[in-house]
């Protein structure tokens, strides 16, 4: 697989970032609404609805959902890289069937 390159790699995280923001919203509000005004106070007064939103946040950005954004940014940078991607995807399906115990599919009738 090709790889990324630190700017292409902090691009992704930061669109993923923004897809969990988007998707966290409620819980990125409540605790904007809570810390609105406080200083001192925040940590301790707010430190539910912080806790809440960065499991959101956690819960949202997992490695699978990273990989997954890396995939298709790999893919859509380029011809060889949509093609990189594509076998890729072939590879970890034909992995996961061996693992499964499935043969392959065969155009023969029983």
């Amino acid at each position: 697989m090709e790889a990324l390159s630190r700017r292409e790699d902090t691009e992704v995280l930061e669109a993923v970032k923004s897809e969990a923001l988007k998707v966290c919203d409620d819980r990125v509000k409540a605790f904007a609404d809570c810390a609105t005004g406080r200083t001192f106070t925040l940590p301790f007064v707010c430190k539910d609805k912080l806790d809440d939103m960065q499991n959101c946040m956690r819960d949202y950005m997992t490695q699978e959902r990273m990989d997954a954004a890396k995939l298709d940014y790999i893919a859509n940078r380029s011809e060889k890289g949509r093609d990189a991607v594509e076998a890729l995807r072939k590879s970890r399906a034909e992995r996961l069937r061996k693992m499964a115990g499935l043969k392959e599919e065969s155009s023969h009738p029983k």
